[in-house]
């Protein structure tokens, strides 16, 4: 078997032991339109408090982002410590290590992807009036879901726990998709490196003005270049691949 097919063998293995749970499945079509109308509903609650300023379509683009995030991040998590018996089998029938981590990066982008459709399909469906770039609001979820899938890779080499990668998981998305709406008046600098900071101000710019600042895209950009590094560097050095 060629590179190519080797490379394709790989990836189809990752991709069948993150989607062959019908659980998994049935989480990622319902989940997005459940967390995206809780969201909303919580945060228009949250946004009648003094100083709040939360209106509809902001909690929405809130929920789109958490449950791209906290979804994506998920799949990192269970790609990495889930599959490990699975890359292990790989590496007995002749895979290279570097060959394995790459071919599991490539299934998370995959699912990453699958994710970010269906919370966009989701955000159209429930969102009052017509969002003017859908295509733009696509990109800038799909780079949500890299980042925040990298960080699940990062999580669960660290941790090496489901349970825990994914606690640490849906609060750091929580947190972050709450502090891209910039719904709170803050002097802190460092809210604005949060993960979602970019990919959170392009997905408003694509569903209200229609067109993304260049800056904010090569930010997103290089904040997913800069997390598949490290991720790839955590997994080789902590010997998640035997």
């Amino acid at each position: 078997m060629g590179t190519v097919g080797r490379q394709r063998a790989a990836v189809a293995a990752g991709l069948r032991s993150t989607l062959r749970e019908p659980t998994t499945v049935v989480l990622l079509l319902l989940l997005p339109p459940v967390v995206i109308w809780t969201f909303d509903v919580s945060m228009q609650t949250f946004g009648a408090t003094p100083g709040v300023e939360v209106g509809a379509a902001e909690a929405e683009r809130g929920g789109a982002l958490f449950s791209t995030a906290f979804l994506a991040g998920l799949l990192g998590v269970f790609q990495v410590v889930g599959a490990a018996e699975a890359d292990g089998r790989l590496v007995v029938c002749g895979y290279r290590p570097a060959e394995v981590v790459s071919a599991r990066l490539v299934a998370i982008g995959l699912a990453s992807l699958l994710v970010a459709g269906i919370t966009l399909g989701t955000f159209l469906a429930l969102v009052p009036g017509d969002v003017p770039a859908p295509g733009l609001a696509m990109g800038a979820l799909v780079l949500a879901a890299a980042t925040y899938a990298l960080l699940g890779v990062i999580v669960g080499s660290l941790v090496g726990r489901e349970l825990e990668g994914s606690l640490a998981l849906v609060f750091l998305a929580d947190f972050d998709s709450f502090t891209s709406l910039d719904a709170i008046p803050t002097e802190s600098p460092l809210l604005d490196y949060t993960p979602l900071t970019y990919a959170g101000r392009l997905l408003e710019d694509a569903t209200t003005t229609g067109s993304i600042a260049a800056g904010d895209l090569l930010a997103a950009v290089g904040y997913v270049a800069l997390l598949l590094v490290a991720a790839m560097a955590v997994v080789e050095l902590r010997g998640e691949i035997a």
